[in-house]
């Protein structure tokens, strides 16, 4: 695949664009431990890991000591907590197959931060003990559009705070639910989402079925992401439209939606 060389020997990196905001990028297969099987406990492993010692340290440092408004973090796999809730079976081996993940007795995603619960624990309590304020994770991976607070007990969430926030950007033309179900654009997000929404109050939106891409635009008192999505992903000619669009406002940790794209 066409990737950058290593840096310094890592694989991980900083970008700064002023006082206005920095950009993490993270490294989210390199150092990880194995993936774990669905269902045996490993997921709140204290020894296991998403990101690797040094990596998770050099993102906390960074957090921490950034001056700049906004902190955003190239996220490789969703931050957010995804429980599955009451989806129906026939949605179910659909998303299994998306996320790779066994057929019967799907509960969570071990792929992405959900599979790995005390780097992220460790994270959010970083956030939370050192005052860091405006951070926005930048996400892809699960083929899907979200936008979500990413809280620190989802349990009990919205009554307990948010940490960060985060803006999941779908595929541009890799299959949705809807493809693997052969079924019409926007049948499943009709179905799924608003279980999905019930089960994860921290979750704004998703859907499950488009396909597109996100702009993100960030000012001092805002960062906003403009979803778009494709009128046909297998059309070279095709045209791309705006959808919905949500943002962020400095100093609140949450997401909320606006009606109109930068």
């Amino acid at each position: 695949m066409p990737v950058r060389p290593a840096i310094a020997g890592t694989t991980y990196r900083r970008l700064r664009f002023g006082k206005l905001a920095d950009l993490s990028l993270l490294d989210l297969r390199s150092y990880r431990s194995q993936q774990a099987a669905l269902g045996d406990g490993d997921v709140d492993d204290p020894d296991r890991t998403l990101t690797g010692r040094a990596q998770l340290d050099w993102l906390k440092a960074g957090l921490a000591a950034s001056d700049t408004t906004w902190r955003l973090v190239g996220n490789s796999v969703m931050i957010s907590p995804f429980a599955i809730g009451s989806l129906p079976a026939e949605l179910l081996k659909p998303l299994a197959e998306l996320l790779g993940l066994p057929k019967e007795g799907l509960a969570l995603n071990t792929d992405q931060w959900d599979g790995y619960t005390d780097d992220r624990r460790e994270l959010l309590d970083h956030l939370r003990a050192h005052s860091v304020r405006n951070t926005v994770f930048l996400t892809g991976d699960i083929h899907m559009a979200w936008a979500n607070d990413v809280p620190y007990k989802a349990a009990t969430y919205p009554l307990s705070r948010s940490a960060a926030t985060e803006f999941v950007v779908t595929s541009v033309s890799s299959d949705n639910l809807d493809d693997l179900l052969n079924v019409r654009e926007g049948t499943v997000s009709a179905v799924a989402a608003p279980l999905i929404r019930a089960a994860n109050r921290h979750v704004h939106w998703v859907d499950t079925d488009r396909h597109g891409y996100g702009v993100l635009d960030v000012t001092a008192e805002r960062a906003q992401m403009d979803y778009y999505v494709l009128s046909d992903k297998t059309d070279p000619d095709a045209s791309a439209s705006w959808t919905r669009s949500y943002r962020t406002r400095s100093g609140t940790q949450k997401v909320e939606r606006t009606y109109d794209p930068v």
